[in-house]
This record gives structure tokens, C-alpha cells and sequence, in this order.
């Protein structure tokens, strides 16, 4: 499935997201390199739940 162009929003660090219709898709765009990586949906939730669980952790453990 094509990525519908629609849905590219740029999240910053250079860092794109968009969606093809089952995947979420990153794109890192530098001066020279492009990278893609395409999530599934549950690769999308392992993310989304090592985000919580970062997140929870206590200030000290964190960097800022």
C-alpha cells in the first residue's frame, strides 16, 4: 500500500512520520541518507508501551 501524503507530518530531530493504512512509517531524513522503518501495529504497541514504562520511571533514572 502507498503512503497517502496526507499523512506525513514532520515530528522533529529531522524525523517524519506517516501512515500507509496498516504501518506507521519513519522516516529519518539527513543531508545525504534517507532510512525507513515501518512499524506494525504491534511493533507500534511495544513502543508505545516502552514509552509508558519510560516515562514512569523516576526523575533521577531519567536524562533530561
Amino acid at each position: 500500500m502507498a503512503i497517502d501524503p496526507d499523512t506525513t507530518e514532520y515530528l522533529g530531530d529531522g524525523v517524519y512520520a506517516s501512515f500507509d493504512g496498516y504501518h506507521i512509517i519513519l522516516d529519518l531524513r539527513g543531508q545525504d541518507n534517507y532510512t525507513r522503518i515501518a512499524l506494525e501495529p504491534a511493533v507500534m504497541a511495544a513502543l508505545d508501551a516502552y514509552a509508558e514504562r519510560m516515562q514512569r520511571r523516576p526523575a533521577r533514572e531519567r536524562q533530561t
